[in-house]
Order: structure tokens, then sequence, then C-alpha cells
């Protein structure tokens, strides 16, 4: 299991569509650099959610 990422951390929030044509719904996925390129940290429902998340996992305060 890869260690903690130094900080600061930083992610980004990746709109992704999941779901049968026509009945697909937005997914929100908090994605980042470490341990490798492009890494899915976690998905969320909503947009806040995944706000919330990439909000914990860049402040190194939160640890």
């Amino acid at each position: 299991m890869p260690g903690r990422p130094p900080y600061p951390r930083e992610a980004r929030i990746v709109p992704v569509e999941k779901g049968p044509p026509g009945k697909t719904v937005t997914w929100y996925e908090l994605r980042a650099d470490h341990p490798k390129p492009d890494s899915l940290i976690s998905e969320h429902e909503t947009e806040r959610e995944a706000q919330d998340a990439k909000d914990r996992y860049e402040d190194a305060d939160k640890i």
C-alpha cells in the first residue's frame, strides 16, 4: 500500500457519466497524481461531497 503523499497535496474533481445510455447519472471522482498519475482517490454522488473530500485531502491540518 502506498504511503501518504507529501504536502501540499493537490487533487481535482472529474465529473463522469455512469449508467446505461439514456439513463446516465453524473458521479464525481476525486483524482490525484500520487502514487501514480491520475490515481482515483474516491467517488461521490454529488459535487458538494467531492469538494468536501478534496478540501480534506488537501488540508495538512486534517490528517
